[in-house]
């Protein structure tokens, strides 16, 4: 018993998963769903509080999670939120996809689950809260009471002059 338990603990060790990203890198991309170009994530929204929200048109607790995610938007669109659906690996028709799961905040494209893979959002939904530095500060599957206080959090904190 002894030797299977220490088995599998180095079994376990040996195929752990690469650390996980602690900010989004300046070089780390998405594409818009008109375009095939690729864009940096890092600076399209350098110096905003961004939600990402990582979702598929397979996944059911993505369905119960995208209308807590469109109230989060609407509510907090004033104060300068970013909310940005991430399509994680499909392909085909994506936009309709986000229509009949009743995304109303823009979308972007990973899919090679590349943007996903590096920071560790492929066990579909996960919220990431990015802050205006690029920083993760925030990781959740679904809109709770934690993830508003990191939102209002750094949507009022002061913002150093640029």
């Amino acid at each position: 018993m002894k030797r299977w338990l220490l088995f599998a603990v180095i079994a376990a060790c040996a195929s752990a998963p690469p650390p996980v990203a602690r900010d989004v890198a300046p070089e780390a991309r998405l594409y818009d769903v008109a375009s095939p170009t690729p864009y940096a994530v890092g600076e399209r929204y350098r110096g905003r509080v961004v939600v990402l929200d990582f979702w598929a048109g397979w996944c059911e607790e993505c369905r119960r999670t995208v209308p807590q995610v469109a109230r989060l938007a609407e509510a907090f669109a004033d104060d300068g939120l970013i909310v940005l659906g991430v399509n994680a690996g499909e392909s085909g028709d994506v936009a309709r996809g986000a229509r009949e799961l009743g995304i109303t905040y823009p979308i972007a494209l990973d899919p090679e689950h590349a943007f996903a893979d590096r920071l560790a959002a492929t066990d579909l939904p996960v919220l990431l809260v990015i802050d205006r530095n690029g920083a993760i500060v925030h990781r959740s599957r679904h809109v709770d009471v934690e993830t508003l206080a990191v939102i209002r959090r750094l949507l009022h904190a002061p913002t150093a002059a640029h």
